[in-house]
């Protein structure tokens, strides 16, 4: 009998601004074990209890300051992440049409800063995952498995 997979349940959200079309991450402490240094979009995982769209509006509030009904986000990908250190995480990532206030760095104990970023044309600093976040928000693509870099060459499967 083969064992049961079992994934970890993770929501992101794109805070896309409507003028310039770019999207709301936050860079990580220099000391963070996952990304370093690096730039994520807004997210986490799923705590007891929530349903995705409601993890979602809590990440966006806990991390940014961002509030938004949860039934105003709108879905847009679907991922399953395989990290670099085997765990296998699915990965829900809506979008935030509206909005109330202002994106302030809400955990400055996890975040050195907010960075608006093209997603056509995201910098390097930013996570792998981020990236394949990116590049299937850019081409409308709805479903990906990605590979954490370190495991296959870094490619997008």
């Amino acid at each position: 009998m083969s064992a049961v997979h079992r994934s970890v349940g993770n929501v992101m959200v794109l805070l896309q601004r409507p003028d310039d079309g770019k999207v709301l991450t936050v860079r990580h402490q220099a000391t963070s074990w996952h990304s370093p240094g690096m730039l994520t979009v807004i997210g986490g995982r799923l705590e007891a209890g929530e349903f995705l769209t409601e993890g979602a509006a809590r990440e966006l509030a806990e991390e940014v300051g961002i509030h938004v009904a949860p039934d105003l986000l709108q879905f847009s990908q679907l991922h399953h992440f395989h990290a670099v250190d085997g765990e296998r995480v699915i990965g829900i990532v809506f979008t935030a049409p509206r909005w109330e206030g202002i994106p302030c760095n809400r955990e400055p104990d996890t975040h050195v800063e907010l960075v608006w970023v093209d997603p056509a044309a995201p910098p390097a600093d930013c996570h792998p995952f981020t990236h394949a976040v990116f590049a299937h928000f850019v081409s409308a693509q709805l479903y990906g498995n990605v590979t954490a870099p370190e495991l296959l060459g870094g490619e997008d499967q």
